[in-house]
């Protein structure tokens, strides 16, 4: 007979089982409660409740135990796994029992067969993918840990429940697992008051959760006021600024200022310049894509200046940013939460505003249509004008802006057309112009009154100056080409002034980019008696031998003509504009003499050259960009 065997008939000899009142319970019904417990806490929680009741009932048989005599100081420790066998829980085999009571070590090691919780597991939720037998763990610690007199973790490493054969376990003292487990985390769900710390934990953080959504609803219900009363930006940093009492920074794609709050203009300034400057030095590091900033984020722009940040979305594209300046070292949940139901306030007037100026525009671009196209008669124009807020002022004038990429891609074409036209009205409005706006292919037609432009321009040559350069500062990767008409006193007229301004535009080019439709002189007069076929072969006639030879030497002789009468047959002058020598200047002049068979000196030759180089142009024939 073995030591535990004889341990197990003193046990039952001494009537151990009988010292103490037994309750039976089904092991199904143990089941049942255990599955509750999972189902109520969570696998965490309900693990170190059935770890803390394994531990209680180890503990006290171990104090009966200890009571006993017993010949040496291993056999309570042997007591302990047919006690386990005794109550039903599991059967138990002891493979190691190593204990030095003086020293306080213990490596004891075996293996569970049956185990009912491991049964009960397997019957309620299937196999599972972690050991499940806590309550036969807790036991095991308990009863070594009184036994020993020194805290004793045991570990499940294999479980039934898993799909192992049997369960095995290992119980070492604390301090003789070392790092095979995170030991402070296996203590932790033997802490008698962990499930109340950790109410009270939960409770905490649904209260703030609680306070930080009460802020957030209060903050969004004042901000989408603001936002059906149609007040702008300015209004929403305000709002933004009162309730959280932090400076308040709105700004567009590209770091310029929308709106402040909380904050002097100058100061405001002075920190986008900064935040401008701190973005640039990141991008140069590669260390840091402003691009990619897509949520709410703290950044440490400098000891004076922290910004919490989240973008503006209109539809699918980052707008603008809004921030705060902040002083905390983390962010708060509740400050993300409020300045995001900001950034979807800044969104939604954003959207606003943009359907109702495409609305608009629709309108006044169909307005001006329907005048090209002579579909409306005076009374109708009269009555469309007054609904749209076009003013009826004379004299009128029509500028053609032609916008074409010098690498065509066709989705940036779109978003440039839509945000060219955005732009252009809003210079508009900031200078107090009165314009209709119209597309066209790939041209831009606007039509407007001169007396709307003197108030802020001394005539009509500074003001197409000014457009033309602001225009170009938005389409770098554009060449953009101006024609202006003449003007006229009737708005009926304007089909004549758009035709002008076509005229116009067509002759302009990367050197001359602007080109008036009174400059045209007899071309511009050609034009308007509407014979294009006759215009055209007057103009073939008298430069086809040329254009034909010059076709495939990238019309150089072509060109060389042109900027000799540009230059008024001056040699030294178109030299230099087209950075040629005099001698080679000289044999192009001579080759173009011969191919035409006429003295491009002469007056009037040079004059009849000059019209039809003209008219080429106008009609589209030939482009010497």
């Amino acid at each position: 007979m073995n030591r535990v065997e004889l341990n197990a008939g003193r046990l039952e000899s001494l009537n151990f089982l009988e010292s103490q009142r037994m309750i039976s319970i089904p092991s199904s019904a143990f089941g049942s409660l255990r599955q509750e417990l999972l189902n109520t806490l969570g696998l965490p929680r309900a693990k170190g409740f059935l770890l803390r009741y394994g531990w209680n009932c180890g503990a006290s048989d171990g104090l009966k135990v200890k009571e006993m005599e017993w010949e040496n100081d291993l056999d309570p420790l042997l007591a302990g796994p047919k006690m386990h066998t005794l109550n039903g829980h599991v059967e138990v085999e002891v493979e190691v029992c190593n204990a030095n009571f003086e020293k306080g070590t213990l490596h004891f090691e075996g293996n569970w067969k049956n185990s009912y919780e491991a049964n009960e597991h397997l019957m309620l939720f299937g196999s599972s993918d972690h050991t499940v037998c806590h309550t036969l763990v807790g036991y095991a610690s308990g009863y070594l840990s009184t036994i020993l007199g020194k805290k004793v973790i045991v570990k499940e490493t294999q479980c039934e429940a898993m799909g192992d054969d049997h369960c095995h376990w290992v119980g070492k003292t604390v301090d003789e697992w070392n790092e095979d487990i995170d030991i402070k985390s296996e203590i932790s769900f033997y802490e008698a008051d962990r499930i109340i710390d950790e109410l009270d934990e939960t409770y905490e953080k649904l209260r703030i959760e609680r306070d930080n959504l009460s802020k957030t609803y209060h903050v969004h219900h004042k901000l989408f006021k603001e936002v059906l009363r149609e007040k702008g930006m300015k209004s929403i940093a305000d709002v933004l600024h009162q309730t959280m009492k932090m400076p308040v920074i709105i700004e567009d794609r590209q770091l310029n200022i929308l709106s402040v709050g909380g904050l002097p203009a100058q100061q405001a300034q002075s920190h986008s310049k900064e935040f401008k400057k701190w973005v640039g030095h990141q991008q140069q590091k590669k260390s840091f894509k402003w691009k990619e900033i897509k949520q709410t984020l703290l950044l440490d722009i400098s000891e004076s200046h922290k910004r919490v940040i989240t973008p503006i979305y209109l539809g699918q594209n980052v707008y603008g940013y809004c921030s705060f300046l902040y002083n905390e070292t983390t962010l708060k949940e509740v400050d993300k939460m409020v300045l995001e139901q900001a950034a979807l306030a800044c969104s939604l007037y954003q959207l606003n505003e943009k359907t109702r100026f495409n609305t608009e525009q629709r309108m006044k671009g169909s307005f001006l249509e329907d005048i090209l196209n002579k579909r409306l008669s005076m009374p109708e124009i009269v009555k469309r004008a007054h609904y749209i807020d076009f003013r009826l002022e004379e004299p009128y004038f029509v500028i053609a802006i032609n916008r074409r990429m010098y690498h065509r891609i066709l989705n940036d074409e779109i978003e440039f057309d839509d945000q060219f036209i955005n732009n252009l009205l809003s210079f508009f409005k900031r200078n107090y112009v009165n314009a209709l706006i119209d597309q066209r292919a790939e041209n831009f037609i606007i039509l407007l009154t001169e007396s709307s432009l003197l108030s802020t321009y001394r005539n009509t040559e500074e003001f197409c100056k000014q457009l033309l350069e602001y225009c170009s500062s938005l389409s770098s990767g554009f060449l953009l080409k101006m024609g202006v008409s003449s003007n006229s006193p009737s708005i009926e007229n304007v089909d004549n002034l758009y035709n002008e301004s076509l005229a116009a535009v067509k002759v302009a080019n990367r050197h001359q980019n602007l080109v008036y439709f009174d400059s045209l002189g007899l071309v511009g007069i050609l034009l308007q008696t509407n014979n294009l076929e006759t215009i055209e072969k007057f103009a073939y006639k008298i430069l086809g031998n040329l254009i034909e030879e010059d076709k495939n030497k990238n019309m150089e002789l072509t060109k060389t003509l042109y900027y000799y009468l540009e230059n008024g047959s001056n040699v030294h002058k178109t030299a230099r504009a087209m950075n040629l020598s005099i001698s080679g200047l000289r044999y192009r002049l001579g080759r173009i003499n011969e191919i035409l068979q006429m003295d491009i000196n002469a007056p009037y030759v040079r004059h009849e050259i000059y019209i039809a180089l003209q008219s080429l142009f106008v009609l589209g024939e030939l482009e010497l960009d």
